[in-house]
């Protein structure tokens, strides 16, 4: 073919490579580190990085990231590696956005982040992501923020809007599907001092600091759960006050059903059965 004779295209394509070579060789590894932990780092947060690489086509790629919440002993996010990809289009909008994809907690994940300057980063005012395959129970901010140890594994997706720094002015949603874990219950119910459950589903829309809960259901070989509500989210989320009505049905012969309202906060709800 003509087009494999062609010495201009293979010199171009010889160059290209080349130069990919050298950049990669010659990639700041330790500069960009250096400058992505300051860029990110504030009173609030830090960012720790194992190392950085070049990532194509024009990123860079993350490894052993940890994003931290000084005033929380565990990590906000630990992955494995984090892909970034600047949007460059972006740079004439509004936000510049930027793409990313990783791996974390035994799953993985894509999406994207809004940036309103390049000044401020994090916590970034928008944010849109997708996750399968995540294990609950390697996931140590929640167990933390929750006081009891849940696990499965979750997929789905989150995404959220904020205008300012305060969190009451935060919007978005997030849909969950839960397969095959475990929830421990505050007080015992009927013998049983957690839910083992086959799997689940969440959907919800955050406005104005609240948490809508348009559906929550679980289902297990014991108790099916259905819930609906709101959770007025609080600055220590453990604080969060709980307003959720549902019904339980509990899987035996007859297939009892009862009646439940679930008030008080995440750290320490109260039940009522009617």
């Amino acid at each position: 073919m003509s087009i494999l004779k062609n010495r201009v295209l293979w010199f171009t394509f010889y160059g290209v490579m080349i130069t990919a070579l050298f950049l990669y060789i010659l990639f700041p590894s330790d500069i960009v580190k250096s400058r992505l932990e300051s860029g990110v780092s504030s009173p609030d947060f830090s960012l720790n990085i194992g190392s950085v690489r070049p990532s194509l086509p024009l990123g860079i790629k993350l490894i052993n990231p940890v994003i931290s919440y000084l005033a929380r002993k565990d990590a906000l996010f630990q992955g494995e590696t984090l892909d970034i990809q600047p949007n460059w289009l972006s740079f004439f909008w509004k936000r510049m956005y930027i793409n990313l994809s990783g791996r974390a907690y035994g799953g993985n994940f894509d999406g994207r982040i809004g940036l309103i300057s390049r000044d401020k980063s994090f916590p970034p005012p928008e944010g849109k992501l997708n996750f399968q395959n995540i294990d609950l129970s390697r996931y140590g901010f929640l167990q933390a923020q929750l006081g009891r140890e849940i696990t499965g594994k979750a997929k789905g997706n989150i995404y959220y809007d904020n205008a300012s720094d305060n969190y009451q002015t935060l919007t978005g949603a997030i849909e969950l599907f839960l397969t095959k874990g475990s929830y421990p219950l505050a007080e015992p119910f009927l013998g049983l001092n957690r839910i083992e459950y086959e799997r689940g589903e969440i959907k919800a829309k955050l406005n104005n600091g609240i948490l809508l809960i348009e559906k929550l259901e679980i289902f297990s070989p014991q108790i099916n759960c259905s819930l609906k509500g709101e959770i007025n989210l609080a600055a220590a989320l453990e604080q969060s006050r709980l307003n959720l009505t549902g019904a339980l049905e509990i899987i035996s012969k007859n297939k009892m059903k009862t009646n439940v309202t679930i008030s008080g906060t995440l750290a320490n709800p109260v039940s009522r059965y009617f």
